[in-house]
């Protein structure tokens, strides 16, 4: 899985959180280029913001509302799924060369 997938995943996430929380949260486009980790400084940012709103909640004695929150929507399994297919499918025929049988599997990500 690369980083913008899993931004997109973690991105959704916090926004069922919020949305079940009654928290306005705004998500904004990523306009990064370049190869992507995951997580940034702008992710970081909303993650604290929402933490914030979410503890105001918690001082407030109200329970937090998850539910359905760790469940994926079909749009992001779907990607992931072909992302994974496709993956897999160029390291076979990578692993088709003799030569890379005894490559690291570190380096084998490289050539992904």
């Amino acid at each position: 899985m690369n980083g913008r997938d899993k931004c997109r995943i973690i991105n959704s996430i916090r926004r069922k959180v919020a949305d079940n929380n009654n928290i306005d949260f705004v998500i904004y486009d990523c306009t990064f280029e370049g190869e992507c980790s995951g997580s940034c400084q702008k992710t970081a940012s909303e993650l604290n913001y929402l933490e914030g709103e979410l503890e105001k909640i918690q001082n407030r004695g109200v329970k937090l509302n998850l539910e359905g929150v760790f469940t994926l929507d079909d749009e992001i399994v779907s990607d992931f799924e072909k992302t994974s297919s496709a993956k897999q499918e160029k390291l076979d025929e990578i692993m088709k060369n003799p030569e890379l049988n005894e490559l690291p599997p570190r380096y084998l990500d490289m050539l992904l």
